[in-house]
């Protein structure tokens, strides 16, 4: 544990794995309905449109079928990726794990961090959530980008995760 894990409650069991926080899995579902709904919405009229030999109320519920099933289903999957998503900062740097079926477990080491980047978009701002960017050096991935902290834990681990060199009152 660092001596910011120590001086920030965020951070002060970060030897274990933490869950992302319940309000982002409201984060996730909204933003997964709302990138569903589009698509969705031009296949819902494309079949109420052309099954004009069905009657209305059939066309109807085809189209609302059509148009409510890839959003319900892609919501679901964005609460399951929320209930499977870890991290945790150790010495070594921070660990993200994801996944059931295909599991993935990053690691970022402190040593490789080059700068990080916090983003928060209108729905994380109204949630309190926030987006850690860490961007690497030397590897084939070149940035580890993380939705859903706490913009409390977010902020923690930017200033956790800093190297030692670039920890100037004038870097921030």
């Amino acid at each position: 544990m660092t001596a910011d894990a120590t001086d920030n409650p965020a951070l002060a069991d970060a030897g274990d794995w933490q869950p992302l926080p319940p309000a982002a899995r409201t984060v996730w579902s909204i933003a997964t309905a709302l990138s569903a709904l589009l698509p969705s919405t031009a296949v819902a009229v494309v079949v109420f449109v052309a099954a004009d030999d069905l009657s209305l109320p059939l066309r109807v519920a085809a189209a609302l079928g059509i148009w409510l099933l890839p959003v319900a289903l892609l919501v679901w999957l964005a609460r399951a990726r929320w209930r499977r998503t870890h991290w945790r900062l150790d010495a070594n740097g921070l660990r993200v794990r994801r996944g059931l079926v295909w599991r993935s477990e990053v690691l970022v080491p402190r040593s490789r961090v080059q700068h990080l980047d916090l983003e928060r978009g209108p729905i994380e701002r109204r949630f309190g959530l926030a987006t850690l960017v860490v961007h690497t050096a030397g590897t084939r991935m070149h940035a580890l980008r993380q939705s859903g902290f706490h913009d409390a834990d977010a902020v923690a681990l930017r200033d956790a995760l800093l190297p030692e060199a670039d920890r100037h009152d004038d870097s921030l």
